[in-house]
């Protein structure tokens, strides 16, 4: 499974960006490697929602980490209880969340 992560930066250390369409950059995290990658978002400078909403289904990434519902019914939205808070700090609070297997 793959997580995809709105953020102000391109690190793990990065703040995360509770605003969907305004993030600078999208981390996409592979649970199953452990590892991650990062590239600016879409709808960085636009602030077009739709846009980014088309890249996620087109890369065929359902699971986003954001600070609200996207408003489509797609994707499983995770919204942290922490939103002043790092990448690595919400993807660990959402991993705790899944069933372990």
């Amino acid at each position: 499974m793959k997580i995809v992560v709105t953020a102000d930066g391109g690190f793990m250390t990065s703040k995360f960006n509770p605003n969907f369409e305004e993030a600078e950059q999208l981390i996409i995290y592979d649970v199953e490697e452990r590892f991650y990658g990062s590239r600016v978002s879409p709808s960085a400078q636009n602030k077009d929602k739709a846009v980014l909403i088309d890249f996620l289904k087109k890369t065929y990434m359902t699971h986003i980490i954001t600070g609200a519902e996207v408003g489509d019914g797609a994707f499983s939205v995770y919204i942290p209880k922490n939103q002043d808070a790092t990448v690595e700090e919400v993807l660990i609070e959402y991993i705790n969340t899944l069933p372990k297997s």
